[in-house]
């Protein structure tokens, strides 16, 4: 990916990222996050909520961990084993997701149900 697709897909609203991870994951069948030596990446909102962000592709999570200097890295993950298992997981444990986050930028938050039913949506479009 080159840095102007970079630049503008990340100057991009919340909702328009929101869209085009949905867009993503679906074309590509991965969905991206961070992982590190303690496992996947954790933080929480100002409320204190626990989340998780995800990503559609590689680059935007390696200049996440970077802009926050964060010792974390790429991982992909299979999106039916997410939507599978993972999705499940993360409702019982409530923590939430935190949509295509990116520096300076609002982004969404959306519980782990929430988004399982905008992938299985879109995948519907390609049936």
């Amino acid at each position: 990916m080159n840095n102007l697709k970079l630049l503008n897909v990340q100057s991009l609203d919340s909702h328009k990222r929101l869209e085009y991870l949905i867009r993503k994951v679906a074309d590509f069948e991965l969905i991206w996050s961070s992982y590190g030596d303690n496992g996947w990446l954790l933080l929480s909102d100002e409320n204190g909520r626990r989340i998780t962000p995800f990503w559609p592709e590689k680059e935007f999570v390696n200049e996440y961990n970077i802009t926050h200097k964060y010792d974390y890295f790429a991982k992909k993950m299979d999106l039916y084993y997410f939507l599978d298992k993972w999705i499940n997981g993360l409702a019982k444990d409530k923590i939430d997701i935190v949509v295509f986050p990116v520096k300076e930028k609002e982004s969404i938050i959306i519980s782990p149900l929430q988004l399982k039913a905008l992938i299985e949506n879109e995948l519907e479009q390609y049936e």
